[in-house]
């Protein structure tokens, strides 16, 4: 009885080691070149792409079908393919055609530190564009894949380039007349005039150079296009805000006028001044939170209802003012040098007084 026990656990030790071979099968790109590098590609235009593989097999040449399956999407492909073991080429093979197949017997070489060398040659169709697929790798033991990697790249036309080009030149000449507007309105736009350098420039070299080419420059361009467009939304709100901030500044030496010169806080009209005030700067402060929280829209639209209130109320403020005159004040009636004056006065006092006193005691002299 022991004995069968044992033997079952010793088979399903074996099982276990075997599953976990065939679960290590596959394969590890340790390296990978394509030409061109990176960015969309173009129709026509020649691609090469290079792989060195690492690789297990899940069988060692037992019949079980065991292959590499390649495909590609270029044009008129040509495929090298080159295997090494310990460092030494041992095999080397050429193919054509979409969808090459290296057999069991070509790539099995039993114990040993195998890999494959993978080289392709093909034309982006003429007729593609969106997408095409460079290389699809696939290890694959009968119907079961062990393994896959593949790589596709977008692909332009002259004709979505030009398209693309156009709608962002359209975007740089609406951002310049924005601009333009509101650099008149005071606001400062030096921030977004160097995105806007940067996106004319993109937008130049675009135009000079092919599609494949042509669409990093767009790309590069529409990126600084949208953070200027944003930048400029930020500028403006600052100076609506800005704007807000200022007219409350000049309300509030109005209403220090009439509270501490003309001493009128209890007056309903100086109340009633006060009262818009204070609702300006609610609005205010709500603009300035909206601000410091990148929302540019809503900051406008409080900044827009805070200069509305204070204006408001600036207009109530210098009706008043001119209703109540600027009263009676020394200061004011003598050009503000106030102790000038009033030295000059007691000195005219004394002067009259000792003329006074003089001729009295004259007269007392005269009197004897």
């Amino acid at each position: 009885m022991e004995t069968g026990i044992n033997r079952w656990i010793i088979l399903m030790l074996a099982l276990l080691c075997a599953v976990q071979v065939a679960s290590a099968a596959g394969f590890d790109v340790k390296s990978e070149t394509i030409n061109p590098a990176s960015g969309p590609l173009e129709p026509g235009q020649q691609v090469t792409a290079r792989y060195v593989l690492t690789y297990e097999m899940a069988t060692n040449d037992d019949g079980t079908d065991e292959t590499f399956e390649f495909s590609t999407g270029l044009q008129d492909p040509v495929w090298d393919f080159k295997i090494y073991r310990d460092g030494v080429a041992i095999y080397t093979t050429k193919k054509t055609g979409f969808y090459p197949v290296l057999t069991e017997f070509e790539i099995s070489y039993g114990d040993g530190k195998t890999e494959l060398d993978v080289q392709l040659r093909g034309k982006v169709p003429t007729s593609t564009s969106g997408k095409v697929l460079v290389t699809k790798i696939e290890h694959l033991q009968k119907e079961t894949v062990r393994d896959t990697h593949s790589v596709t790249r977008d692909v332009v036309t002259s004709a979505q380039v030009q398209g693309s080009l156009s709608a962002q030149q359209q975007r740089l000449k609406d951002l310049k007349a924005n601009m333009d507007e509101k650099s008149a309105q005071g606001v400062d736009i030096s921030a977004v005039q160097t995105e806007y350098n940067a996106a004319s420039q993109a937008l130049a070299s675009a135009a000079a150079a092919g599609p494949a080419q042509a669409a990093g420059y767009i790309s590069t361009a529409t990126k600084a296009l949208d953070k200027a467009e944003v930048l400029l939304d930020k500028a403006w709100a600052e100076k609506e805000v800005s704007n807000a901030g200022a007219a409350i500044e000049t309300l509030d030496e109005m209403i220090t006028y009439f509270v501490e010169e003309r001493s009128m806080k209890s007056d309903a009209q100086v109340v009633a001044i006060i009262t818009k005030r204070e609702s300006a700067v609610q609005f205010y402060t709500q603009a300035q939170d909206s601000l410091n929280a990148a929302n540019y829209s809503q900051a406008r639209s409080k900044a827009s209802d805070a200069l509305s209130k204070a204006n408001d109320a600036l207009a109530d403020a210098n009706a008043l003012k001119e209703k109540i005159g600027e009263g009676f004040n020394l200061g004011n009636l003598l050009g503000g040098n106030l102790l000038l004056y009033i030295g000059i006065g007691i000195v005219i006092i004394l002067g009259i007084v000792g003329v006074v006193l003089y001729r009295r005691k004259t007269r007392w002299d005269e009197l004897g």
